[in-house]
């Protein structure tokens, strides 16, 4: 058994799996084995994987019916057994140094549980450059920007199997989200987070992905998440508006309901920050999202 199993979901793949699948290839570090999740896919997917086996040790789970991103994903950690396991998307692109890095800072930082990193987003339409999407890089800095927005990025991630082993799998009633529910569960039980400040992995964005397709219902989602994440930070106390005071892609109507909600809301954002390990980017996430309310 290897160190890392590297998870990888895939449904209806063939245009970009082998892109993905050569960028581990050219890993520097090779103690890994890959486990893809054939999410019921239609088209070659599992031929172009299969082509890579002079090269990869590549087991595929093929799924009879499509269980989606958290279901396959599932699926998949039910049957790895190694220590760290590290995600990455069927249509992304790992540098070549990332797994060793991740598994040498895990390895030097015992009490870290999960380290991702910054990813560099590209497109596939060429037209636009590419930019690098950072996040905060400490624990107590991922928790609290996690009020607001996905803090750690999932397909650039490595865990260790003991955090699934204590956090549970993902949960598949928020397909489109389960990563940031993952993320806020494993943060109220106390899991340690790191984000290395380098773009490891490049994530491509096109018309197809999930993300896309799914969007309205991936912000209804996040607003649930929101609303249970902020409610157990407030020790059980309803949260009001807070989750769409800061949602980054919800704005009030007008300034008199967003005075009316941010008077109601005080004494739970004064609350709210004594519970936060990060208080100056609590500060900001609160100024932002008062001028942006309030359209200042």
């Amino acid at each position: 058994m290897t160190n890392i199993t590297v998870l990888i979901p895939a449904r209806n793949a063939e245009n970009t799996l082998a892109e993905t699948l050569t960028s581990l290839a050219d890993q520097t570090y090779k103690e890994f084995d890959i486990l893809l999740v054939n999410d019921a896919s239609t088209d070659n997917t599992v031929e172009v994987a299969n082509t890579f086996n002079h090269q990869l040790n590549i087991q595929l789970l093929n799924l009879d019916e499509n269980c989606g991103v958290a279901g396959s994903l599932n699926k998949g950690l039910n049957l790895i057994n190694s220590k760290y396991i590290a995600r990455i998307d069927a249509d992304d692109i790992a540098n070549p140094t990332r797994l060793e890095k991740q598994y040498l800072f895990l390895e030097s930082n015992q009490r870290i549980d999960v380290c991702s990193t910054w990813m560099e987003m590209f497109y596939d339409n060429q037209l636009q450059q590419n930019h690098i999407l950072t996040k905060p890089t400490n624990d107590n800095s991922i928790k609290t920007a996690l009020i607001q927005y996905c803090s750690m990025s999932h397909g650039a991630s490595m865990f260790r199997k003991s955090f699934f082993d204590d956090i549970g799998v993902f949960d598949t009633r928020l397909d489109f989200a389960e990563d940031y529910d993952l993320w806020c569960r494993g943060a109220l039980l106390g899991k340690c987070y790191a984000n290395l400040p380098e773009a490891l992995t490049k994530y491509r964005i096109h018309n197809n992905q999930v993300g896309q397709q799914k969007r309205q219902l991936q912000y209804e989602r996040d607003l649930v998440i929101k609303r249970k994440y902020i409610s157990a930070l407030l020790g059980g106390e309803e949260s009001g508006h807070l989750a769409e005071f800061f949602h980054l892609l919800t704005m009030f109507s007008d300034k008199a309901i967003a005075l009316q909600i941010l008077q109601q809301s005080m004494g739970l954002l004064l609350k709210l920050g004594q519970k936060l390990g990060d208080e100056k980017l609590y500060a900001e996430i609160v100024s932002a999202c008062i001028g942006r309310h309030l359209r200042t």
